[in-house]
C-alpha cells in the first residue's frame, strides 16, 4: 500500500513536469526566429503505477497511480517535407545560378540597346557599297579598313569576355607535361564548399549518436543538421536518409552515397577534374566530379547531368551555362571565319599588291582576328572596283557555295541574330523558372514551416495551460501540507 506521503510524490512530479513544459515553451518562444529551429514538445506521460492486491479478490490487482513524467522531448519534424524543401531548393539554385551568368553573357551582347557586333556588320558592308559608288576615293577605302578594324575589335573582345566568364566558370593550367588541370573558378569553390559543409555534417552526426547512445535527445544539433542539409542542396541534388535510432545518416549526391564519415586526411570526398579525353578538341572536354563511397569511387560527367531535366543544383547549372558559353565562342568563331573566307573569295585588292587576305588571324587560341595590317597601313591596297561583288555578300544566305562557307542558309546578320536570339531565350527562360521556382520553394517552405515552425499564439496558450498546471500542483502541495500537520501536530 503507497505509503503517508505518496501523494507529496505525486505533486513533486507534477510540478516538475509542469516545469519542464513551461521551459521548453520558452525555449520553442526564445528561438521562434531562429533559422532551422524545430518546435519542440515535453511529452506528459503517466508514471509506472503501484500495484497492490484487491482483500477478498485474489485473481484481480489493483493499481494506484504515481502521477506523471516527461517521456520525451519531441521535436516536431517530418523527414518528407524537408525531403521537398531540398529538392526545390536544388531547383531553385540552378535556374538562379543560370540567371546569373546569362545576365553576364547578355552584358557581353548588349544589343540593340547600344551598337556592338551586328550594327558592325551593317555598317561595313554599307562603307563596301559607298566604295561602289566611288571605286577610286582613299575616303571611301580608308572608311571600309577602320569599319573592318572596328568589326574585328568587337568580336575580339566579345571573345575575350566570354573567356573571361568561362574561366570564372572554370579556371584551367597545365600541369607541366601538357595536360588541363582545373585551378580554380567557381565551380571548384562550390566543390570545396560541399567538401566542408559534409566536414561540418560528419561532425554534428558524431555529437547526435553520442547523445543518443547516452539516451537523451539531442534536438537541437538535428536541427544544425537539417538546416545545413538545406544548404547543401543548394549545391548538389541531395537525398538524406535518417535513421531515427542511431541519430545516423545516409547521403547520396547525383545518386551516389557519399561516405562524409571520414577523417579530415582522407578528404576532399567530393572532387573535380578536367577530362581532355585524348584529343585537343575543347568542345570534347569534360568535367567530371567524383564522389567517395563506402563501396568505392563514382565518376561521371557533369554534363550528362546538365540539361533541364531533374536533379538540378548550381554546380550543375554551371556546367551547363559554361557548355553554352562555349558554344557561344564557337559560333564567334564560325562568324570570323565566314567573314575571312568570303571576302577574300572576292579578291579585293589592287593587284601586285602581295596582299590576299582582308582579315587576318582568328579567334581563340592568340585571339588575333583582326584587318590585315598592310591595308590599316595603306587602305589604297583596297581594290574598289570589286566593292559591290563584296557588298552583295551583305544579303546572301550561305550555304556552302561561296568559299565553303555554310551558315545553314543564313546570311551573316541572321546567323549573329541567331545568336542574340538564342542567348535571350535561354536568359528569359531562366529569369521565369527563377521566379516560378521561388514560389514553390517558398510555398513549400511555409508548409513544413507551419507544421514544425514556432507559432507564438500557441505557444503562449500552451504556456497558460502549463501554468495553472503548476499552481494546481502546488495548491494540492498545500493542501497535502496542511494535513500533514494536522495528522503529527494536532493528534493526540
Amino acid at each position: 500500500m503507497p505509503g503517508t506521503f505518496s501523494g507529496i510524490e505525486i505533486t513533486r512530479r507534477a510540478l516538475q513536469a509542469h516545469q519542464i513544459s513551461l521551459e521548453t515553451t520558452g525555449h520553442n518562444i526564445a528561438n521562434a526566429n531562429t533559422p532551422g529551429y524545430s518546435r519542440q514538445q515535453a511529452v506528459h506521460t503517466a508514471s509506472d503505477p503501484y500495484t497492490m492486491p484487491v482483500p477478498l479478490n485474489e485473481l484481480t490487482v489493483g493499481q494506484l497511480g504515481t502521477g506523471v513524467e516527461i517521456s520525451l522531448i519531441r521535436r516536431i519534424r517530418n523527414d518528407y517535407l524537408d525531403a521537398q524543401v531540398r529538392t526545390s531548393t536544388s531547383a531553385h539554385s540552378y535556374w538562379a545560378t543560370q540567371e546569373q551568368v546569362f545576365a553576364r553573357i547578355e552584358s557581353v551582347f548588349p544589343e540593340p540597346l547600344t551598337q556592338g557586333i551586328g550594327d558592325a556588320i551593317t555598317k561595313f558592308f554599307r562603307a563596301w557599297h559607298d566604295l561602289n559608288n566611288t571605286p577610286e576615293d582613299p575616303g571611301c577605302k580608308a572608311a571600309v579598313a577602320e569599319l573592318g578594324d572596328e568589326l574585328a575589335n568587337l568580336m575580339r573582345e566579345s571573345y575575350a569576355q566570354l573567356e573571361n566568364l568561362n574561366q570564372n566558370i572554370v579556371r584551367l593550367k597545365d600541369d607541366g607535361s601538357g595536360n588541363k588541370i582545373i585551378d580554380g573558378g567557381q565551380l571548384q569553390d562550390q566543390v570545396d564548399t560541399v567538401n566542408y559543409m559534409l566536414k561540418q555534417v560528419r561532425d554534428l552526426t558524431e555529437g547526435i549518436k553520442r547523445v543518443y547512445a547516452y539516451g537523451n535527445q539531442p534536438n537541437d544539433l538535428l536541427d544544425k543538421r537539417d538546416l545545413l542539409l538545406d544548404k547543401l542542396a543548394e549545391y548538389v541534388p541531395l537525398e538524406v536518409i535518417n535513421k531515427n535510432d542511431t541519430g545516423d545518416i545516409e547521403l547520396k549526391i547525383f545518386g551516389h552515397e557519399v561516405d562524409f564519415r571520414k577523417k579530415d586526411a582522407d578528404y576532399p570526398v567530393v572532387t573535380l577534374q578536367y577530362n581532355d579525353k585524348g584529343d585537343t578538341k575543347a568542345e570534347n572536354d569534360v568535367i567530371e566530379l567524383t564522389v567517395k563511397s563506402i563501396t568505392g569511387s563514382a565518376t561521371f560527367a557533369l554534363e550528362d547531368y546538365a540539361d533541364n531535366a531533374p536533379p538540378r543544383s548550381s554546380i550543375l547549372a554551371l556546367e551547363m551555362a559554361r557548355g553554352k558559353v562555349q558554344e557561344y565562342q564557337e559560333n564567334l568563331e564560325v562568324l570570323s571565319k565566314a567573314l575571312k573566307l568570303i571576302i577574300k573569295e572576292q579578291e579585293p585588292f589592287i593587284e601586285g599588291s602581295a596582299v590576299n587576305n582582308f582579315f587576318a588571324g582568328s579567334l581563340g587560341g592568340a585571339n588575333e582576328f583582326r584587318v590585315n595590317p598592310k591595308i590599316m597601313a595603306d587602305p589604297t591596297l583596297i581594290d574598289g572596283e570589286k566593292a559591290l561583288d563584296v557588298a552583295r555578300l551583305y544579303n546572301i544566305g550561305m550555304d556552302g557555295s561561296i568559299a565553303g562557307v555554310d551558315l545553314r542558309g543564313a546570311t551573316l546578320s541572321e546567323y549573329f541574330n541567331a545568336i542574340l536570339s538564342d542567348i535571350g531565350t535561354n536568359s528569359s527562360t531562366a529569369t521565369d523558372m527563377t521566379e516560378n521556382q521561388y514560389a514553390v520553394n517558398q510555398q513549400i517552405q511555409s508548409v513544413r514551416d507551419s507544421a514544425q515552425g514556432v507559432n507564438l499564439d500557441e505557444e503562449l496558450t500552451m504556456m497558460i495551460q502549463y501554468q495553472y498546471g503548476y499552481q494546481a500542483s502546488a495548491r494540492v502541495l498545500t493542501t497535502l501540507d496542511e494535513l500533514l500537520d494536522h495528522l503529527i501536530n494536532r493528534t493526540a
